[in-house]
């Protein structure tokens, strides 16, 4: 009897990851200067699993953030705090 509840628990915790677990990505465009991509980047580093960063055109210094739908609220958060360091601008769809 007592195997019966571990298996039904198993299965209803296993259902409730896979019921939230979000289906893609969030995506936030930024635009910097070409010199300040490297410390955005590093600094970005640090903060373990906020997002990852990828360059999608290094000649306007255009970078991709992609992060978890979870973490928009952080991830903007983060964007207002990088303001004192780095100068950049949010490119909005």
């Amino acid at each position: 009897m007592a195997l019966r509840r571990r298996v039904g628990k198993a299965r209803s915790a296993r259902y409730a990851r896979e019921a939230v677990a979000p289906a893609r990505s969030r995506r936030v465009y930024v635009r910097l200067r070409p010199q300040d991509m490297a410390l955005f980047k590093f600094i970005l580093e640090g903060h373990d699993n906020l997002a990852y960063l990828s360059v999608v055109d290094r000649y306007s210094a255009v970078c991709r953030l992609v992060h978890s739908p979870g973490q928009e609220r952080e991830v903007r958060e983060w964007l207002e705090a990088m303001r004192t360091q780095v100068d950049f601008a949010v490119i909005e769809p």
